[in-house]
């Protein structure tokens, strides 16, 4: 589910009486409550190999995503899909994925988490900029942690 369609069920929940929504697609599952102002996806599940020491990877995951709060429109978090080990490169010699300033787009990998000695790319789900990297490399990350923020295009 693209960030402009949560987009546009947060707007039909907040003009409603409904207090909670949950929609299930082929993509994954989405959580909205007026509650909490947080929306959550979690995503599929893809194999793929990433880098030489690794095994191969289980997960190639897609990123959660959190919108910000109303004072910070435009700006949205990707956030940890599991809990693991948070890497910037594939290898240390290598430069990282991404920076700040640096220009994403879906499906492009922003980092690798390490989970039980499995490399798990981690995919965007949102066309953007990164504006902040709120981990360091080799820091570890709990599920549903902040570990970008994103000006979203």
């Amino acid at each position: 589910m693209k960030l402009k369609d949560i987009l546009t069920l947060i707007d039909r929940l907040e003009d409603s009486s409904i207090s909670k929504l949950v929609v299930e697609t082929e993509e994954g599952l989405v959580e909205i409550s007026k509650e909490s102002n947080v929306v959550m996806q979690s995503a599929p599940v893809y194999s793929q190999h990433v880098a030489q020491q690794a095994a191969p990877v289980h997960a190639p995951v897609h990123s959660g995503v959190v919108l910000a709060p109303e004072e910070e429109s435009g700006i949205a978090y990707i956030t940890s899909p599991i809990v693991g080990t948070f890497y910037s490169s594939s290898n240390p010699a290598s430069e990282p994925f991404v920076k700040v300033g640096s220009v994403i787009e879906e499906g492009q990998v922003v980092c690798i988490l390490e989970a039980m000695k499995l490399m798990n790319e981690i995919e965007s789900e949102l066309n953007g900029e990164i504006v902040e990297i709120l981990v360091k490399n080799e820091d570890m990350v709990e599920f549903g942690q902040k570990i970008f923020k994103v000006r979203v295009k």
